[in-house]
């Protein structure tokens, strides 16, 4: 039990760009600048540890044995103190391994003493306070409160940096999410990855990674031209044509019993492949306007919802009517295909900068074959020798590479299959100069990680460069059940509607307070609550709730220059039920930097609102414990102007935060009172 109070373990990804669990070793420290709370606290307090072990070996006072890699994590119980090491454990195993013998606890109260010598001499060492032992050999560290609050004006001064730090050392990434083909509208399914997309992007970017935002999308193909035989029928429609519109919907192919298919990247379904290993993928979109047509009197492929007769009046509007006049069916179609497609794509970029998501590429499939791109990459296929002939068609010797079949890259009919595509989009990435890049795919998607680390491999780069955050579904709920209905898409509720009935921030909180891969139930009646129970508002409340603070500072004359400068280490004086607080607002504000590089390096965004929520809880307690302006209190000056430049960082902080997260930091708020 008491090896579990002092570990956190990380739910590491095996895709991570960095290792989750950081371990250190003496060639960890060789050049470590200290840059006030830019360098991971962790970190500092392990180079102390790794340095003492190296000293105690040199005066052979420890085996001379290679420093093992050892853990430096936060201690889940604060009893234990700030951080909880294994190293003497390690080093005992390391010295037993040499055959010797050696007891964890005794090297332990070794290491511990040494620590304590040397953060009493050194003082860029000055953050520890104390350092004891627990169990069979732990080493527990816990900082200074002088230094805690120190810390406030480092904080402050780091302004909207706070909680960078250097982990990707300007590695640029490639951040690939949502990407879906403009057939329909953003559903709350493909919410969840726009949103784990951008959080993780805006980590990344804070983590010291250059990134791109990408949007991958394909305006022709066969689903474009299942949307133009959709759009034909409304268009007719809009026109009062009923005939012809019904003529034409009797001409649609009727949808096939679904069959078991391999999910491609782009997930685009074209005519059936001749091949085993060529492309015969469903997508989501698909599968709706399937769903969406059984409520037509005859099921047709095609999509068939409110939000396509909405469309098809916007299309005439703008002079659609002219593309039914083509006599050629198939030309007609995709003309009509390719305009819906145009709307649409604009309204999935108006849905998505509502939700406060943003792209830096909008990247078209359909230019792959156009600019030689499709053709190059399959050149370099045959250059790399991972190609080979069979039944006509050309094939690409995945497996060698850890994916589960070969796979057809050209069919025999000579045209490229839409692992063609995937190649040649991803060859167009790292010729980019992308050193890494990320793929934010749903959870049916599972098999096409080893898929695209064999493409990547196949261009000849390491399959670590590429990878793949999958995503869980989405459930919508009121009243304990499930929401399957919406306005515009019959089958599916839009992103849209979720904008109008909660807005852009809880929906983007709400998303990402589960992680990747646990499916999200939506709970919309506790999404709809405007009181301290609704988890978003409670971080939004604490900054309005700062911020109220200071204004009613400023009624009183209480200038920001007044208490900008203040000497908060006058608090550590403060009785310990209120000092308590104080110190534990600046310990949530230092773990950003640890949050940072956890959702970096496991790319699981969740932990980033699960922070947020405990900063918020510790800016209440501190607001709720240490008076500032209250009336009938006896407080000292230099003590109301340390609170108030604390408050301050605890602001500023949960700014820093919500930024992140990507939703606003409010100046007022009005909340509704719980029922009891």
């Amino acid at each position: 039990m008491l090896e579990d109070l002092l570990r956190e373990q990380s739910s590491g990804s095996p895709s991570a760009l960095f290792s989750a669990r950081m371990d250190y070793s003496l060639s960890s420290f060789t050049d470590v600048e200290l840059r006030g709370v830019v360098i991971v606290i962790r970190d500092l307090v392990a180079e102390v540890i790794t340095r003492s072990v190296a000293a105690l070996q040199e005066a052979d006072e420890l085996p001379a044995v290679e420093i093992p890699p050892f853990e430096v994590e936060r201690a889940q119980n604060p009893v234990f103190g700030d951080y909880a090491t294994n190293v003497a454990m390690k080093l005992a195993a390391a010295v037993r391994a040499s055959g010797a013998k050696a007891n964890p606890r005794a090297l332990a109260e070794t290491i511990a003493a040494r620590v304590r010598e040397t953060a009493a001499v050194v003082p860029a060492y000055d953050l520890i306070d104390s350092v004891e032992v627990a169990g069979p050999g732990f080493i527990n560290v816990r900082l200074a409160n002088d230094w805690l609050l120190r810390q406030t004006a480092a904080i402050l001064a780091a302004g909207n940096t706070l909680g960078c730090i250097e982990l990707g050392a300007g590695q640029r990434v490639n951040v690939e999410f949502v990407s879906a083909n403009p057939t329909g509208p953003v559903t709350v399914g493909n919410g969840r990855g726009a949103f784990i997309g951008d959080a993780l992007a805006s980590v990344l970017s804070a983590a010291g990674y250059e990134v791109t935002r990408e949007y991958y999308f394909n305006n022709a193909g066969g689903q474009i031209n299942r949307l133009g035989g959709s759009m034909e029928y409304y268009l007719l429609l809009a026109q009062g044509k009923t005939v012809e519109a019904e003529a034409v919907h009797a001409s649609l192919p009727e949808v096939q019993a679904k069959k078991k298919r391999v999910y491609s990247h782009k997930d685009d379904a074209e005519a059936e492949a001749d091949e085993p290993g060529a492309d015969d993928e469903a997508t989501p979109h698909d599968e709706a306007a399937e769903e969406q047509s059984a409520n037509t009197p005859v099921r047709k492929e095609g999509y068939f919802a409110p939000f396509y007769e909405s469309l098809a009046e916007r299309m005439l509007a703008v002079g659609a009517a002219s593309l039914l006049d083509e006599q050629d069916v198939e030309k007609r179609r995709a003309g009509i295909g390719r305009a819906a497609s145009d709307l649409i794509i604009e309204d999935i970029k108006q849905t998505l900068q509502k939700m406060r998501v943003e792209f830096d590429v909008w990247f078209n499939e359909a230019s792959l074959g156009p600019s030689g791109e499709l053709e190059q990459g399959i050149a370099d296929l045959r250059a790399g020798g991972h190609t080979y002939e069979k039944d006509g068609a050309l094939w690409v010797r995945t497996t060698d590479f850890g994916d589960d079949l070969d796979r057809v890259v050209l069919r025999s009919n000579g045209f490229p299959t839409y692992f063609a595509s995937d190649v040649a989009y991803m060859r167009n990435k790292f010729n980019r100069g992308f050193d890494q890049l990320i793929f934010v795919l749903g959870a049916d998607h599972h098999g096409y990680i080893a898929r695209l680390k064999s493409i990547a491999q196949s261009l000849g780069h390491p399959a670590e460069r590429a990878h793949v955050v999958l995503n869980q579904q989405v459930t919508l709920k009121v009243d304990g059940k499930g929401v399957k209905m919406g306005k515009r898409l019959g089958n599916a509720v839009t992103l849209d509607e979720l904008y109008e009935d909660i807005g852009p921030d809880v929906t983007r909180f709400f998303y990402l307070m589960r992680s990747n891969d646990t499916p999200l139930e939506f709970d919309l009646n506790l999404a709809r609550k405007q009181t301290d129970e609704n988890p978003g508002l409670s971080v939004q409340y604490a900054h309005a709730r700062a911020a109220g603070v200071l204004r009613k500072a400023a009624d009183q004359n209480i200038t920001e220059e007044q208490y900008g400068d203040a000497n908060v280490s006058v608090l550590a004086a403060d009785p310990p039920e209120q000092l308590t607080y104080e110190l534990a607002l600046i310990r949530q504000i230092l773990r950003m930097e640890e949050i940072v590089e956890r959702v970096a390096t496991t790319m699981e965004p969740h932990h980033l609102t699960r922070y947020a929520m405990d900063l918020a809880d510790a800016f209440h307690l501190y607001y709720d414990h240490c008076p500032i302006l209250k009336q009938g209190t006896d407080i000292a000056t230099e003590v109301r102007m340390a609170r108030l430049r604390l408050l301050r960082a605890g602001q500023a902080a949960l700014a820093r935060a919500l930024t992140l997260i990507g939703m606003s930091a409010p100046e007022r708020m009005e909340r509704e009172t719980p029922e009891a």
